[in-house]
C-alpha cells in the first residue's frame, strides 16, 4: 500500500487510520470498535492473537490495541511478534493492573497502556494522542545526524537508525526519548522530565522511563555499563554522551544514505 514504510509502518496518506483491536471478549471488542468506528477510524477486529498476526500481516495497520490475556498466543507474546517487524504504535488494554505488567510491557514496546475497566472515550484519546506522537520528528527535526565517527545514524524523519552495522526503526517513545536527551547533549535530564516526554500526561512511574532507555539503547547499540550513547546519572536522570560526527565526509555519507 502506498506511504508504508518496508517495516510495515509509514506516513498515511488520503485515508483514515486503520486500527487493528484485538480482544478475546465479544462484548468488550464490540464496544471499542463501535466508538472507535464513530471517532473515523477504519476498524478490524480479531478475537485471539494468531488472527491478529494473521490480520496484521495481511495489512499492517496505523495502531493495534491489543489485549494480554489472549487465547492461544497470548498479548505479549503478540507485541514481540510485531516488534520483530514492524514499529507500529501499540496500546494494551488489559484487566493485568500491576506495575510489573505494565513495565513487562513497556519492555516488549508498547506505546501506552490502559487498565480495565476503562472508558471507551478516553481510550479513542488515547489512540488520537499516540497516533499524533508517532510522526513528531517531522514537526521538531529533519536532519539526519551522525554520531561517534558514524558508529550511529540517526534520521529523525524517518524514524530510522543504523547502529553498529544494525539498521531499524525506532517507536514513537523511543524517538520522543532521543530527540529530547540529544538536544542537550552532556546535560542531566532527570527522571520526571523524561517521563513527561514519553506519556504525555499519561500516569505512570518513573521506572517506566528506565524501560524506555533500556530500550532505546538496546537498538542502538549502547551498554549501561560502558556508556557511549546514553549515561546513567546514578539516582538522577540520564544524559546523552555521542558526540556528534560533523566532519566533511560524515556530512556526505549522511546525505547519500537511502532512504
Amino acid at each position: 500500500m502506498g506511504g508504508r514504510s518496508d517495516l510495515g509502518y509509514g506516513p498515511v496518506a488520503q485515508r483514515r487510520p486503520r486500527i487493528l483491536v484485538v480482544e478475546d471478549e465479544p462484548r468488550i471488542r464490540a464496544l471499542i470498535c463501535l466508538y472507535l468506528g464513530r471517532a473515523g477510524f477504519d476498524v478490524v477486529e480479531a478475537d485471539d492473537g494468531r488472527a491478529a498476526l494473521d490480520a496484521f500481516d495481511a495489512d499492517p495497520p496505523d495502531l493495534v490495541v491489543v489485549d494480554l490475556l489472549l487465547p492461544g498466543l497470548t498479548g505479549e507474546a503478540l507485541i514481540g511478534a510485531i516488534r520483530d517487524v514492524s514499529d507500529v504504535p501499540i496500546i494494551v488494554a488489559s484487566a493485568k493492573r500491576s506495575d510489573d505488567d505494565r513495565l513487562a510491557a513497556f519492555r516488549l514496546g508498547a506505546d501506552d497502556y490502559v487498565t480495565k475497566p476503562f472508558n471507551p472515550v478516553e481510550l479513542v484519546a488515547r489512540v488520537r494522542a499516540v497516533l499524533r506522537r508517532a510522526r513528531p520528528a517531522v514537526e521538531t527535526e529533519t536532519e539526519p545526524h551522525s554520531y561517534a565517527s558514524g558508529r550511529l545514524f540517526i534520521d529523525p524523519a524517518l524514524r530510522r537508525y543504523v547502529a553498529e552495522g544494525q539498521e531499524g526503526r525506532l517507536t514513537p517513545t523511543e524517538m520522543r526519548l532521543y530527540l529530547a536527551l540529544s538536544a542537550v547533549p552532556g546535560a542531566v535530564l532527570d527522571r520526571e522530565r523524561l517521563l513527561a516526554v514519553t506519556t504525555r500526561g499519561v500516569s505512570e512511574t518513573t521506572r517506566t522511563v528506565d524501560v524506555h532507555v533500556a530500550n532505546l539503547r538496546r537498538k542502538l547499540g549502547d551498554d549501561a555499563a560502558n556508556a557511549w550513547v546514553i549515561e546513567t546519572i546514578q539516582d538522577v536522570g540520564y544524559r546523552w554522551v555521542a558526540r556528534r560526527d560533523d566532519s566533511p565526509a560524515s556530512q556526505r555519507a549522511s546525505k547519500d544514505r537511502p532512504r
